[in-house]
């Protein structure tokens, strides 16, 4: 009791300094203060999933952060979030634990391990230190190598050495997990192997970031968002939540959530399930390191998607968790697909149905018609998010129309092409971008086998696990249903896959119990018969390395990402867009990055005729298609630009960037049409006005 006081008192003094005294300093150390505190008193009431004091607190600030963000979304839809309710529940939210239907529950038996020996203890230290060492190292090279540049990819900038030292540090940490028993000892590397793109862009990566960003600032500036977005208050609350408790600025809580929280929870989670599993040393902690094999880009930067794509993937641990007998507390899983609807419903409504599945699985023994509820459960979970599309393309179509395809055939076509891409394949000859592509071509292939091990092998051992298949057939009739009998209108047809492929990729994630235990089962198969641990050390580290030059934006023989990112010179013209149109009405034809940067400096400032003044790739905003008949097909004439004059305003300005392809030719045509034009950053951004 005195503790909850303690917490509350420092929520109290925090609100002072929000509202009064203005000191960041003290903010930042009264929030991490209140939130350690905080989570040490939830973690307590988490006794299945805490098997050490570390472990405690760590799961103490997951649950806390979801809790957040149920509580701020439905704060937000009933008109009452503000500065005042967060502090509210800064003050409310260490009491969290003492709620009377939470059951007390006491920390699990640890495993005995069997202690290394003394003359060990020296070389355990050495190599943690270097493991630590090394980590640090290879952070702050990456973090020096930061740009303000254009560039496609961060391994533009990023020196070849950093895969040296990453791969050191991987050998390192696989050589530690034999003696490890902490799954929060993995935190520190995938921290390192999440974060290249949070320190290369300083302004932030990709366009949803900064649309995101803007429209956090807005709720916390106002409490509300108009209109009412329908999806990602699960971010938007917890991002302003926290910027408001630790004092943050809101662009660097929100650049850091999912990469951060992924760090923790995701070693923490497969650790956990491990146990549940029996396994022991090197094994327990080992199985942690497994997804990073598997290039989590989703986890690299923050959005709703890839938020709530970490929740469903801890929902999925616990339910196999639970499953094995775990004592998890039966509300955790629960709250978790919560905050996954909260995120993201894309991903939360097939989440919900999991859970329904699983709930009338495991306790549904009473109901009277319990295969009927078992039924409703699935199709439920099968066809909700098609069905919500439909309502949504009714309600809203300009969000995310959807319409019936009657081309079945080229429907299977792609999807098979699709398939063939994971296929393995004989490279033309061989050389390094050939041999990271053998492990990063059939990656999913090679996922898929793991689960499918893992299936047959729960059939002896761990039976409970199949049923995560069932669940992961959810999101998988969702997606084939959508791939091959839905089109939708919004979207360009190179982005047809935009929706469905996030249902695909849910599915995975939904099998990851099971790869996890097929994982453990063939390799420990094989390590039995060829003890070679050094080898089987180093293959890791190529493994690892590997995956990690997959899992950002690359620019090779077998891979060409296109976008390139937000830069200073990017707003210095919005900037000048801004100034050069002496306050009239006008719009912008640009690229994403320049448009990001509109969003970032004047936020969703100007509509016109129901449409925003800067281009946006998807919905129905007419902007972006006069901006790719403009640039992209070489004619930035009067007659082209006089489309974008429709929307009722006298002037257009259209953006070109120097990286442009044909630059020359387009300023070359843009110059002649255009009332006046000026340059950027010594040429690298050219700006042009039409007046009409």
């Amino acid at each position: 009791m005195v503790i909850h006081a303690l917490a509350s008192f420092l929520a109290l003094i925090i609100a002072l300094n929000t509202w009064g005294w203005h000191l960041p300093w003290l903010g930042l150390v009264l929030g991490l203060a209140w939130l350690s505190v905080t989570s040490w008193l939830v973690g307590g009431r988490l006794g299945g999933l805490t098997a050490n004091p570390e472990e405690r607190l760590a799961w103490g600030v997951i649950v806390s952060l979801i809790v957040v963000s149920i509580v701020g979304t439905v704060l937000f839809y009933l008109n009452l979030f503000s500065a005042y309710t967060l502090a509210g529940l800064i003050v409310l939210l260490p009491w969290f634990g003492k709620i009377s239907f939470i059951p007390h529950q006491s920390p699990p038996e640890t495993t005995n391990d069997q202690q290394p020996a003394a003359r060990n203890q020296w070389l355990i230290i050495l190599l943690t230190l270097t493991y630590l060492s090394l980590t640090l190292i290879t952070w702050l090279t990456i973090s020096a190598s930061h740009t303000a540049e254009a560039i496609r990819t961060p391994w533009a900038v990023v020196p070849g050495g950093v895969f040296l030292l990453y791969g050191l540090t991987a050998f390192a940490l696989l050589w530690l997990t034999r003696y490890l028993k902490h799954p929060l000892w993995l935190t520190p590397f995938y921290l390192l192997s999440l974060s290249v793109l949070v320190l290369i862009y300083p302004l932030g990566f990709g366009f949803d970031t900064f649309i995101h960003q803007a429209s956090e600032k807005l709720l916390a500036l106002t409490g509300t968002i108009n209109p009412k977005p329908l999806y990602y208050l699960g971010q938007y609350s917890l991002t302003t939540f926290l910027a408001q408790a630790l004092h943050l600025p809101l662009e660097h809580v929100d650049a850091w959530l999912v990469p951060g929280l992924a760090s923790v929870t995701i070693p923490l989670a497969f650790t956990h399930l491990a146990r549940q599993l029996k396994l022991q040393r090197p094994w327990l902690v080992l199985l942690g390191v497994l997804p990073l094999g598997f290039a989590l880009s989703a986890f690299t930067y923050t959005t709703p998607q890839g938020l709530s794509y970490l929740w469903a993937l801890l929902t999925f641990i616990l339910l196999a968790a639970r499953r094995l007998g775990a004592s998890v507390p039966r509300f955790i899983p629960w709250l978790a697909g919560l905050a996954t609807l909260a995120a993201h419903p894309l991903t939360g409504l097939p989440v919900l149905g999991a859970l329904g599945l699983w709930w009338v699985t495991d306790y549904g023994g009473k109901l009277k018609h319990q295969r009927r509820a078992w039924w409703l459960a699935a199709t439920a979970g099968a066809l909700g998010v098609p069905l919500a599309f439909v309502l949504l393309s009714w309600l809203k179509p300009s969000a995310a129309g959807i319409a019936f395809s009657s081309n079945l055939l080229q429907n299977i076509t792609q999807l098979g092409s699709n398939i063939a891409w994971h296929l393995p394949f004989l490279p033309r000859f061989v050389d390094l971008p050939d041999a990271i592509y053998l492990w990063g071509r059939p990656l999913i292939l090679l996922f898929l086998i793991l689960a499918a091990v893992g299936f047959w092998q729960a059939k002896a051992e761990h039976q409970r696990l199949r049923l995560l298949a069932q669940l992961a057939a959810l999101p998988l009739i969702s997606y084939l249903l959508l791939a091959l009998f839905a089109t939708f209108p919004n979207l360009p047809p190179n982005e047809q896959d935009f929706y469905t492929v996030r249902l695909w990729e849910l599915a995975l994630l939904a099998l990851w119990p099971l790869a996890l235990w097929g994982a453990y089962r063939l390799g420990n198969t094989v390590l039995q018969r060829l003890r070679h641990p050094t080898t089987w050390t180093a293959a890791g580290t190529l493994i690892l390395t590997a995956s990690f030059y997959l899992t950002f934006p690359r620019l090779d023989v077998w891979h060409r990402d296109t976008a390139y990112n937000t830069t200073p010179y990017d707003i210095e013209a919005v900037r000048l867009v801004a100034a050069q149109s002496d306050s009239a009405p006008y719009v912008v034809l640009a690229n994403q990055a320049v448009a990001a940067a509109a969003v970032r400096e004047f936020g969703f400032t100007h509509y016109y005729t129901g449409h925003f003044y800067y281009p946006l790739p998807t919905g129905t905003n007419p902007l972006y298609q006069v901006y790719l008949n403009a640039a992209e097909r070489g004619l930035p004439t009067r007659d082209i630009i006089s489309r974008a004059a429709e929307l009722g305003v006298p002037q257009v300005f259209l953006v070109l960037n120097r990286y442009w392809a044909d630059y020359d030719t387009l300023h070359q045509v843009a110059q002649g049409e255009a009332d006046a034009w000026w340059e950027v950053a010594e040429g690298r951004i050219t700006v042009y006005r039409y007046d009409f």
